[in-house]
């Protein structure tokens, strides 16, 4: 009788991110397994905080934030970028839509705050000036202002390695990089056309991008946990949800009625 294979227990850290990549779906090859890594690596909040991000304790949550005048902590989910992108690829297994989309999007959504990870963005004076205004305002983040434009040419090379190519390849770029435009539902009538325009030459071309653009505004809002601090000293959990207010049809609809008055 043949003697079963003893399973093994992924040791290093590759071998621990092409594990949880094949938990979702993902293939576990070197360009996503690289990008696994980097968002391990990368901090969400600024040096310093690290242990209250980690922390499962609201009381030391409460007691770091009142210690330092915060009175909202964003991207409360976890210290470090994996954490937060674990968490939209676990919300796309929540949205409606069929078996095949969703294998888009949470490759999307893997790829989408790569930008962050990137030491050039935070070394720039603006990063640094905006970092320290957001502390003063009482917003505990890491100001990553731009990252949606930082390593385009990796991720593309990433998707590509995926197998995404031609005209897929072109929507998988452009929502990556508009992935920020989240206040879609308040958007002025001119200024939705202009970004929509951007997404090809047909409306059938844009609506392709746009629908693809608001999961992936709809999974990321569902991975983002803010913790408030109110006036009267309690603290309130509140996950980002941008779910209600992006209604493609309403939004599509209201772009066609904009483009027509222009």
């Amino acid at each position: 009788m043949e003697k079963p294979e003893e399973l093994r227990v992924p040791e290093t850290p590759e071998e621990k991110a092409a594990e949880e990549l094949s938990d979702f779906g993902l293939q576990a090859i070197p360009e996503n397994i690289k990008v696994v890594l980097a968002l391990q690596a990368t901090r969400q909040h600024p040096e310093g905080f690290q242990k209250t991000a980690a922390s499962d304790s609201l009381d030391e949550v409460k007691r770091t934030m009142e210690e330092n005048e915060i009175k909202r902590f964003v991207h409360a989910e976890g210290p470090y970028l994996w954490t937060h992108c674990r968490a939209a690829l676990k919300a796309v297994d929540f949205l409606d839509i069929p078996a095949d989309k969703k294998e888009d999007l949470k490759l999307i959504m893997l790829y989408h705050d790569f930008g962050k990870t990137s030491e050039e963005l935070y070394k720039r004076k603006t990063v640094g000036e905006v970092q320290k205004k957001e502390l003063k305002r009482g917003k505990l983040y890491r100001v990553a202002m731009g990252h949606a434009s930082e390593k385009l040419p990796e991720i593309k090379a990433g998707f590509k390695a995926n197998g995404i190519l031609g005209r897929k390849l072109d929507i998988f770029m452009l929502v990556v990089e508009n992935h920020m435009e989240t206040s879609l539902p308040d958007m002025s009538g001119p200024k939705l056309v202009k970004l929509f325009e951007k997404f090809g030459k047909t409306d059938e071309e844009r609506k392709e991008v746009a629908e693809l653009l608001m999961l992936a505004v709809k999974a990321d809002s569902r991975a983002t946990l803010n913790i408030d601090l109110k006036e009267n000293g309690e603290i309130s959990p509140v996950m980002k949800n941008n779910w209600t207010g992006l209604d493609f049809d309403k939004i599509w609809q209201r772009y066609q009625e904009a483009r027509k008055g222009l």
